[in-house]
């Protein structure tokens, strides 16, 4: 595998941007050029890209100082050939090693497959999507910042925090499953909270590295009918292009929730758009439904057998061994509490237009925030890590026991880069989110 090197942030004025196409006057084009056939959540269709070149042309990405031509691995590319084709003529560093494994996050596989691609020169000047001087010197920072925390063993996973985060999973089971025919109430909130702290756990396997998250990479599937492979796309671009215009799904709402007036957005507008206040918190119960639709969709689609299989026990355990109520009533509970704060850290950020979102790194900055728990530890708890949403976001494949740790260090960071390090307690992030639903609603 190649070495890594120690990055040193250099002057500003040293980043090599693209000048645009055609002259000064023009605007330079989109850095991730993508086409949607459809935008709706009942859609599961992701953003595909618009700039696939002709068979035997090189597809350039450059990864630390090293350009490679991907044309020959698109097809072959776990997460799919579109993440190849978007990151063409780009510097691709940052969200290689946020989303993949290379060595201190628990694995080498996707570094090692790296070092054998081709080496290539850098494109022509018309294909070069660089970044600006303030992303490429701000890049420069948080990649020397990621080596200190690989060094200081911040990605490093701690069996017995892992064996009591999954021991509290199956004991919120046990238990609703034994009071779900005597004490349906109490089944259904135990069993929703356990889907809860699931859903938390499930999502730090699927995006974690190593043997440990490889055994339970399907835990969601069982547990709670989530398909890994479905939300891992859906999920990646969320995470790569966050709160972008186009790419991102999790902006894109409509006709369920509005976060930008249709004269905004060019998207088509709906009757109920000035209600959305008033039903769009209870309606978010329906996001684990949602989730489940689209697995099952996706996995008979691909004729995955093993999410199918998967499936299929979590499904019939529901419908046969407790009260349908108990079933329904969990899936709603555990779908509200999840929805009410994965929303809340993005919706009423900044969205970017289609085109202009910044890279990677300063993206993250700009459209999450941190939320400050007010109530304690069990507030804390019911979050999963969330709370630390832009850790989360800069860090996916680090273990979300982590977090809080680092907060305070990636905050000295921030202030030291000149960036924008954006916390709030999580009940002003509710009510900010509540406000935005009513701001659009009455917006022309």
């Amino acid at each position: 595998a190649p070495a890594r090197r120690a990055f040193r942030a250099p002057a500003r004025a040293q980043a090599v941007v693209a000048p645009p196409a055609g002259g000064d006057s023009e605007a330079p084009k989109p850095r991730t050029e993508a086409r949607r056939e459809k935008v709706s959540p009942l859609s599961a269709e992701n953003a595909q890209p618009v700039n696939i070149k002709p068979k035997g042309e090189p597809v350039r990405i450059k990864i630390d100082d090293q350009w490679y031509d991907c044309a020959g691995w698109a097809k072959a590319h776990p997460g799919g050939e579109r993440w190849i084709h978007f990151f063409d003529g780009r510097d691709g560093t940052d969200v290689f090693y946020a989303l993949h494994s290379y060595g201190p996050n628990g694995s080498t596989k996707a570094l090692d497959r790296l070092s054998k691609l081709p080496k290539c020169d850098p494109p022509p000047a018309e294909e070069l999507k660089a970044p600006t001087p303030s992303e490429y010197a701000t890049s420069m920072s948080f990649r020397d910042f990621r080596v200190k925390l690989e060094k200081d063993g911040f990605f490093e996973r701690n069996v017995f925090k892992e064996v009591w985060a999954l021991t509290q999973v199956v004991g919120l089971y046990v238990a609703g499953q034994y009071f779900a025919y005597s004490n349906p109430v109490i089944s259904t909130i135990l069993l929703g909270l356990g889907m809860v702290q699931a859903g938390w756990l499930g999502h730090d396997y699927v995006h974690g590295r190593g043997p440990i998250c490889d055994a339970f990479r399907y835990m969601p599937t069982l547990m709670n009918g989530h398909g890994v492979e479905w939300w891992s796309q859906k999920h990646s671009m969320h995470h790569t292009f966050t709160n972008e215009e186009h790419l991102d799904n999790d902006v894109m709402m409509e006709p369920f929730f509005f976060l930008r007036s249709p004269t905004e957005s060019g998207r088509p507008d709906h009757a109920m758009r000035k209600y959305q206040h008033i039903y769009g918190y209870p309606l978010l119960s329906i996001m684990f439904w949602l989730w489940r639709f689209h697995s099952l969709e996706s996995a008979w689609r691909r004729k995955d057998k093993k999410e199918l299989a998967l499936m299929a026990i979590n499904y019939t355990w529901l419908a046969t061994c407790m009260p349908w109520q108990v079933a329904i009533g969990s899936v709603f509970l555990s779908g509200f509490i999840v929805a009410s704060l994965v929303s809340a850290t993005h919706q009423s950020e900044e969205i970017m237009e289609y085109g202009e979102g910044a890279e990677y790194v300063e993206g993250q900055f700009r459209s999450t925030r941190d939320a400050d728990t007010v109530f304690g530890p069990l507030e804390t708890w019911i979050w999963g890590g969330m709370d630390t949403q832009l850790e989360h976001h800069l860090f996916p494949t680090m273990p979300r026991y982590n977090y809080h740790k680092l907060r305070p260090i990636l905050q000295a960071w921030a202030k030291a880069n000149d960036i924008n390090y954006r916390i709030s307690p999580s009940t002003k992030i509710i009510s900010d989110n509540f406000a935005t639903l009513k701001r659009v609603a009455g917006e022309a």
